[in-house]
């Protein structure tokens, strides 16, 4: 035996991926041997980061379905850069009834007013119609459940995030908003009228410096209004309201950033 040569022993691949270990450190053990792999071991290496890559799609699922929410969709953002869409809808159309069934099913159709409020919970919600979004522009078949799940996730979203303070929290509302009503034209009683009302509140910000407010976010609110008047379903009423509600922002937000160029300092 080589003095110098370390001691150690063989196992083929198949029995290495199946033993009977627990699931982290049994990946713990393939990540010591990924990195040990000589370069010609191509087979070794593509079978260790397949199997690598399903516990971790298995530990988004796992962390989603125990309520940290947080954690597993940072760790989804991680994982769906390496992922091909295929793939990446099968693991979002098994998360998506557990997110549904955490921040929809579980708050009731009338959530208490504090549950709505939570700015965590906000975040989640947002973060959960964000990657529904992102599903739904993937290549796979539509079902009417991902239907009723979208509608219900943007819903909940729009309505905690209507409730949330700051320039951030107007915008994710008016894109909610605006989503909503793709989804669900018959809300579009209150929820034009929900929008008119940020967009309000943003030229009104303008005024008051102390307010904190963000042009960038009224120019995108804005923007998104401005698209929305060209919806030939809105009521002629509620187009003339969010016509003059833009005209309003605009000329404010013209106003405002005039000032903030004559009142910067001369180089």
């Amino acid at each position: 035996m080589n003095p110098g040569a370390q001691a150690g022993v063989w196992i083929p691949l198949d029995q290495l991926l199946a033993l009977p270990l627990l699931a982290e450190p049994l990946a713990c053990l393939w990540r010591e041997l990924l990195r040990a792999l000589p370069p010609a071991a191509v087979r070794e290496r593509q079978a260790l980061e397949q199997a690598l890559q399903a516990h971790e799609l298995r530990r988004v699922e796992a962390l989603c379905e125990a309520g940290e929410i947080d954690t597993g969709l940072s760790r989804l953002e991680a994982l769906a850069a390496g992922l091909d869409p295929t793939a990446l809808a099968a693991l979002l159309h098994r998360l998506m009834p557990g997110l549904h069934r955490r921040l929809v099913e579980q708050a009731g159709p009338s959530p208490a007013p504090e549950l709505v409020a939570d700015p965590l919970r906000a975040e989640q919600l947002w973060q959960a119609d964000r990657w529904m979004r992102r599903l739904e522009a993937l290549p796979c078949e539509k079902v009417h459940r991902q239907e009723v799940m979208a509608e219900q996730i943007c819903r909940y979203a729009a309505l905690a995030w209507m409730v949330q303070p700051g320039a951030v929290a107007s915008a994710r509302a008016i894109t909610l908003l605006q989503r909503l009503l793709q989804l669900l034209p018959q809300a579009r009683q209150w929820v034009v009228p929900a929008i008119r009302e940020r967009l309000l509140q943003g030229v009104q910000a303008l005024n008051h410096p102390e307010s904190l407010a963000d042009p960038q976010h009224l120019g995108v609110l804005l923007e998104a209004c401005a698209a929305m008047g060209a919806d030939p379903e809105l009521p002629e009423p509620s187009r003339q309201a969010l016509e003059l509600a833009v005209f309003r922002g605009r000329a404010a937000l013209d106003v405002w950033q005039n000032l903030e160029r004559l009142s910067a300092p001369v180089p």
